[in-house]
């Protein structure tokens, strides 16, 4: 029974070590990759909390055998539950215009705005043009003589995505279409 609640004190000593370097990672590299952040803050906690858990935690263990499968365990549980932050939290606010969309209403009083300047105030451009400037950034396409162009990093990236969709039978969000097909229709193929 002492096993399972030093297994539960090493996640919640590595879920709290997460928060906290996450804030920091952020707000220390704001011009970095919000996921690159997320990425270095799990496995720094992660790290820190196993190693100074050997020193603190493991004689209270039944054996040092059950300390390493306890210390691995929650070490690969807040890397998932790290990962699954990151793409539900920060990552969909940063990059979801339908969560930028809702936040901009709810900062509205009432949370009422009129049709018309909630369509003004969401440029799809820039929203676009916002994602291009990343992926240029990260090396996946370039931008140059008014083509956006993959490159070959660009397409290993892309071809996991494009088996997905497949596999799946995927289909665009309704309207997206317009933003990224001149003439509308169709899904991956």
């Amino acid at each position: 029974m002492l096993d399972i609640v030093l297994l539960m004190l090493l996640f919640l000593l590595e879920i709290t070590a997460f928060l906290i370097l996450h804030y920091f990672i952020l707000r220390g590299f704001l011009k970095r990759s919000l996921l690159y952040c997320s990425i270095a803050a799990a496995f720094l906690a992660v790290g820190a909390v196993t190693v100074l858990s050997y020193y603190t935690l493991s004689g209270m263990f039944s054996s040092i055998e059950t300390y390493a499968v306890a210390a691995a365990g929650s070490g690969l549980a807040v890397l998932f539950a790290g990962g699954l932050y990151t793409f539900l939290g920060p990552a969909t606010a940063d990059r979801s215009l339908a969560c930028q969309m809702l936040v901009y209403l709810y900062e509205k009083p009432g949370g009422c705005i009129g049709r018309e300047e909630l369509l003004g105030s969401f440029d799809p451009g820039d929203f676009v043009e916002k994602r291009i400037e990343e992926c240029r950034m990260e090396g996946i396409l370039v931008d140059e003589g008014g083509s956006v162009v993959l490159t070959d990093k660009g397409r290993r990236v892309a071809k996991p995505y494009v088996y997905l969709i497949r596999l799946l039978r995927l289909r665009e969000k309704a309207g997206y279409v317009q933003y990224f097909r001149p003439g509308g229709g169709g899904n991956i193929g």
